[in-house]
């Protein structure tokens, strides 16, 4: 009993107004930093996609994975939104979600380090459920975590603040992450398939824990004169209403779903290159390495620019650099059998540099972008809508498989790159929400 009070028990804040901001940065940046590192050992477009591959799964399985990931985290928001609106405190509901997820993760790596005793039949759904439930409750929380950052980050150090968390994950992914995973799934392993993945899992359910602690732990203020709660019929109801009444709203769910639209090639690069290109299994760690340092020191850019001159410029340069993404993978193709798999490899891996460069970015625009273009008192419900229609593109990877196995990677790579462009195209339309501030 005094646990579930605990659970719904706010966080006193501290003398100043300024020390409970810093005690929060701090918390924050903590539990950014300890998810970043946790998704790097169970990278869904690295680590987890070469595992379902390794089982045999089909092309459109292994675009299933990241759909999972970002879906599940986006779609369940326009559910939960509605109810949060009308509470006075949101940090309970991200506190018991997160007790679930860190027991579901748990069950995961359980099946995982047990896989050679399940036949693949059963072990591949297990585990595709495991990891679906773990993103969409997830997701049911998120809106909390985003209304409680909203509520305790002001606007213009919000970019420092995302850039911080993304900043030391990075390098810690980099410095830390990046060879123990190369290494763990390298031919030099003390561990055989499936058990180094389950090292990996466990270790990512470690740090889920603490990461899960250490937002738990933030001095929420309690929202005045909350307007009432919405059922989740409401909110559905609210989704044509919203885009036809806000045209800026309309205007950015928009660019941001038809950028999603490069996406479905995004798990389909490590497969290439492992298949096509032949790179040694070792190159999985260097690929990660060079992912997440690029988008650690990125940060360093986006953050300043985030805070200075807004989100929508944020939005716009790192837009720019999704497009040479899959522009990349078209100029290596015609090297495949020129060059040795080695050789290869590391031209190849240009690739993870550049989504390092603009992913991280991107999403963190995004996600402070809408905190700023919502009125606050509807900012639940706009960030709900608009995180539930992202979740639906999410799901484009899926897509991409099917692409795949139909017509081949050529064809795969030319469609992200143009969806890329006209993404950029719609962006620069968007406005500046700080324009409006008085």
């Amino acid at each position: 009993m005094q646990w579930k009070l605990a659970l719904h028990r706010p966080i006193a804040p501290r003398a100043s107004n300024e020390e409970t901001l810093r005690r929060n940065m701090r918390l924050g940046v903590a539990n950014g930093v300890l998810f970043i590192l946790a998704d790097a050992f169970s990278d869904a477009n690295l680590v987890l996609t070469v595992f379902v591959r390794e089982l045999g799964a089909a092309p459109w399985v292994v675009g299933l994975l990241p759909s999972l990931k970002s879906g599940g985290w986006l779609l369940p928001q326009l559910l939960s939104a509605g109810r949060l609106q009308g509470m006075t405190y949101k940090l309970p509901v991200y506190r018991q979600v997160g007790i679930v997820r860190f027991f579901i993760w748990l069950a995961m790596v359980m099946v995982v380090w047990n896989a050679t005793s399940l036949p693949v039949w059963v072990l591949l759904p297990l585990f595709l459920l495991g990891y679906a439930l773990y993103n969409f409750t997830g997701g049911s929380g998120s809106v909390a975590f985003q209304e409680v950052v909203a509520k305790t980050i002001p606007a213009r150090q919000r970019g420092k603040f995302f850039g911080a968390r993304n900043l030391i994950g990075g390098l810690l992914s980099f410095a830390l992450v990046s060879p123990l995973v190369g290494w763990l799934l390298s031919r030099a392993s003390p561990l055989l398939f499936p058990h180094n993945y389950g090292v990996l899992l466990f270790i990512s359910f470690v740090l889920i824990g603490f990461g899960i602690i250490s937002f738990s732990l933030f001095a929420e203020p309690p929202t005045t004169n909350p307007p009432a709660a919405i059922s989740a019929k409401q909110m559905f109801a609210k989704i044509p209403v919203l885009l036809k009444s806000d045209r800026n709203f309309r205007q950015y769910v928009l660019s941001r779903m038809v950028t999603r639209l490069c996406g479905l090639a995004d798990p389909f690069y490590i497969l290439y290159a492992r298949e096509v290109l032949n790179v040694p299994p070792r190159m999985i760690g260097v690929y990660l390495a060079v992912r997440v340092f690029s988008a650690a020191l990125s940060n360093l850019f986006w953050s300043r620019i985030g805070d200075q001159r807004g989100n929508r410029l944020l939005i716009v340069l790192t837009g720019g650099l999704i497009i040479t993404v899959p522009t990349w993978a078209l100029l290596v193709m015609p090297f495949a059998s020129v060059l040795s798999p080695e050789a290869l490899g590391w031209v190849f891996g240009v690739i993870f540099l550049l989504i390092g460069l603009s992913v991280d970015g991107s999403n963190t625009a995004s996600l402070t972008y809408v905190m700023e273009l919502a009125p606050a008192e509807q900012r639940p419900v706009y960030v709900g809508v608009c995180n539930t229609l992202m979740g639906i593109a999410t799901f484009f990877p899926v897509l991409g498989g099917v692409l795949l196995a139909q017509f081949g990677y050529l064809p795969l790579f030319w469609i992200s790159a143009a969806s890329a462009f006209i993404g950029l195209l719609l962006s620069r339309r968007l406005p500046e929400p700080r324009s409006n501030e008085g």
